[in-house]
């Protein structure tokens, strides 16, 4: 039986693997104090918790939240970035912070209660903003509409530029009589 702590403990973890859009987790081995405040600040800055959990705790805690945890990634010290804004800002800012301080390494991610290996967050981190991806899609789909829309008015401004010429020939014409 769980002391009350680790139950309490258990519930966070679980509350933020159903909350999270996405989480990262780190083996934080060779860390300084420094570093991971530092990693923490810059963390809270893009709305992403850092938890650092026992492997067990957190392994209960998956299985309560119906998340797909892969075994591997419960092996050695544990810190897990939860994502509650976007998928990719924590696969991000972890993958930065990997090739600063090249002690610690991504063990892997979780996203949409699957567990993802820690080159697939590396291709996650890769991955434009959800913004960006949005303002392409939009430019994709308008384009076609933009195209059409170009067609259609072509033969009225020719007509019009016409109009203007002939409007234009006739003054000339009548300045010159």
């Amino acid at each position: 039986m769980p002391t009350e702590a680790k139950a309490r403990t258990i519930d966070e973890l679980e509350q933020k693997l159903r909350e999270a859009r996405g989480a990262v987790m780190l083996d934080y081995r060779g860390l300084t104090v420094a570093a991971i405040t530092a990693l923490r600040r810059a963390l809270d800055e893009q709305q992403v918790d850092f938890v650092v959990a026992k492997n067990t705790l957190l392994q209960i805690a998956a299985g309560r939240a119906e998340v797909e945890v892969a075994p591997d990634l419960l092996e050695g010290p544990t810190a897990i970035a939860f994502g509650m804004a976007d998928e990719v800002s924590p696969a991000r800012l972890l993958r930065d912070f990997v090739r600063r301080n090249r002690v610690v390494s991504i063990k892997g991610g979780v996203i949409a209660g699957h567990s993802m290996s820690a080159s697939e967050v590396e291709r996650l981190a890769d991955l434009p903003s959800r913004e960006t991806l949005l303002a392409q899609l939009l430019g994709a789909l308008q384009a076609p509409m933009a195209q059409t829309l170009a067609v259609l008015q072509a033969p009225a401004r020719e007509v019009a530029g016409l109009m203007q010429a002939l409007e234009e020939k006739k003054q000339a014409s009548g300045e010159a009589a």
